[in-house]
C-alpha cells in the first residue's frame, strides 16, 4: 500500500513538473516584466481612492518615461556632437524628475505634479540663459508637453493660468536677455507657438469636459429609466398602490427643492424614492395584499423589507448613495420605528423627508384594509405625529407647501 502511494506521488510530481515545463517561456517573461513595471508605477497603498490612484499611477508613468526620453535626447546629442556635455539645466532637470517620481509614489501626488510642471520652464529658461541651448527655438518647443501634462493633472483654470504665465515669461526675454533676443520680433515665433498650444489645449479640455458631461447625462438617464422600470414592476405587483410611487416622488422632490439641496443630492433622493419599497419583493403576496390588518407575526415579516432593500442595493455601487430612503424611511423621530430604532437626526435627512410624503399619500389612498382619509384628517394626523413619527421641521415644511385642494400632491 505504501509503495503504491509513493508511486502515485512520484508520478504526480513528474506530471506536474511536465505541465509546468509546458508553460511557454515568453509568458513567464511577460509576467515578470509586468510585475516589475507594476512595482515601478503603482502608488502607495495609503491612497485608497480609485480615481486618485489612477491619476498617481499615470503621473508615475509620465515621469518614468520623461526621464528616459530626456536621457535618450542627451545621449543622442553626445553621439552626434563630440564636444557636447550635458548642461547643468539638464542635470538639475533629472533631479527634478527623480524627486517628483519618488513623491508621486506617496500620498503627495499634487506636490509631485507641481515639481514636474515647474521643471519644464525652469529647464528651458536656464538652458537659454546659460547659453547651453544649441537651438533656442527648438528649446522653447519643450514647453509644449508641459501644457499637455497640465491639462491632464490640473483643473482647466489652473492649466490656463500655468500656460499664460509661461508665455508671459517668454515675452520678458528681450528685456531679460537682450543679447540673445535684441528685439521683440525675435520671440514672436516661440511666443505664437506657445500661445497657440495653450489656446488649443483649453479648447480641447472644454470640449472633452462637455463630451464627458453629455455622456454622464445619457448614462444617468439610462440608469433612471432602469430604476423606473423596477419601480413599475413593483407597482404592477402591488396593484392597490399603482400610482403611489409617482405621487410620493413628486412630493419628496418638491420638499428637497424647497430645502435647497443640490442636484447631486436630489438625484440620490429621486433614486431612493423610486426604490423605496424594493425590499417588498421578498414579502409574500399573502401578507402584502392581505385585505385586513396584519397579525403580529406578519408585521415582523413586513418589517424586514428595509433590510432586504439594503441587501439588494448595497452590492450596486451606483445606488449606495441612494440607500437612505429604502433603508430608513420607516424609522420614527422618537426612535419607535423599524428596523433599527434610530431617532432624531440619526435618521438620514432623505428618509426624514420621504417618510412625511410617503405617509401623507398612503393616508389619502385606498388600502385593502381601509378607505382613503380626507385631507383634513391627514393634516391633523401629521400635526399629531410631528415630533413622534416625523421630524418636526420636515412636517412644518411639508404643510407649508401650497396644498392643491383637488390633488393629493402639494404644488410649490
Amino acid at each position: 500500500m505504501t509503495s503504491q502511494k509513493s508511486n502515485f506521488h512520484e508520478n504526480y510530481n513528474k506530471t506536474n513538473g511536465a505541465s509546468e515545463s509546458l508553460i511557454p517561456k515568453h509568458r513567464t517573461y511577460k509576467s515578470t516584466v509586468y510585475s516589475i513595471w507594476k512595482k515601478l508605477v503603482d502608488p502607495c497603498e495609503k491612497i485608497s481612492n480609485k480615481t486618485v490612484r489612477k491619476k498617481a499611477r499615470l503621473l508615475s508613468v509620465f515621469l518614468f518615461c520623461l526621464f528616459f526620453l530626456f536621457l535618450g535626447i542627451n545621449m543622442g546629442y553626445k553621439l552626434f556632437i563630440p564636444d557636447y556635455s550635458v548642461p547643468l539645466a539638464d542635470k538639475l532637470g533629472y533631479i527634478f524628475l527623480v524627486t517628483a517620481y519618488i513623491i508621486s509614489r506617496t500620498r503627495y501626488t499634487k506636490i509631485a505634479t507641481i515639481i514636474m510642471l515647474v521643471m519644464f520652464p525652469f529647464n528651458v529658461f536656464m538652458c537659454i540663459f546659460t547659453g547651453t541651448s544649441p537651438n533656442v527655438t527648438a528649446t522653447f518647443s519643450y514647453l509644449i508637453p508641459s501644457y499637455i501634462l497640465a491639462s491632464i493633472f490640473l483643473p482647466l483654470s489652473y492649466s490656463a493660468l500655468y500656460g499664460l504665465l509661461v508665455c508671459f515669461f517668454i515675452t520678458l526675454m528681450p528685456w531679460l536677455l537682450p543679447s540673445e533676443f535684441p528685439a521683440f520680433f525675435n520671440i514672436l515665433g516661440p511666443l505664437s507657438v506657445n500661445l497657440l498650444s495653450v489656446a488649443l489645449l483649453i479648447i480641447a479640455v472644454i470640449h472633452r469636459d462637455r463630451i464627458e458631461r453629455d455622456r454622464q447625462d445619457e448614462l444617468k438617464k439610462a440608469y433612471n429609466a432602469t430604476l423606473e422600470g423596477w419601480s413599475y414592476a413593483m407597482e404592477i405587483r402591488d396593484k392597490e398602490t399603482k400610482v403611489h410611487c409617482t405621487r410620493v416622488i413628486d412630493l419628496t422632490m418638491q420638499m428637497a427643492k424647497a430645502l435647497g439641496l443640490d442636484e447631486k443630492e436630489r438625484d440620490n433622493i429621486l433614486r431612493g424614492a423610486l426604490l423605496h419599497d424594493i425590499g417588498k419583493m421578498a414579502i409574500p403576496d399573502s401578507i402584502l395584499m392581505k385585505p385586513a390588518p396584519l397579525s403580529d407575526e406578519e408585521w415582523e415579516i413586513m418589517k424586514k423589507h428595509p433590510i432586504v432593500a439594503c441587501e439588494i442595493l448595497s452590492s450596486i455601487s451606483f445606488l449606495k448613495p441612494s440607500m437612505d430612503i429604502p433603508a430608513y424611511h420607516h424609522e420614527w423621530w422618537n426612535g419607535k420605528g423599524y428596523p433599527h430604532g434610530l431617532s432624531g437626526e440619526q435618521i438620514p435627512l432623505a428618509a426624514r423627508i420621504f417618510s412625511v410624503a410617503d405617509v401623507w399619500d398612503a393616508l389619502l389612498s385606498d388600502r385593502p384594509y381601509r378607505k382613503a382619509w380626507d385631507k383634513d384628517q391627514a393634516i391633523q394626523y401629521l400635526h399629531e405625529q410631528s415630533g413622534k413619527q416625523f421630524d418636526p421641521q420636515m412636517t412644518k415644511l411639508f404643510l407649508s407647501l401650497n396644498l392643491d385642494k383637488n390633488s393629493a400632491v402639494p404644488q410649490s
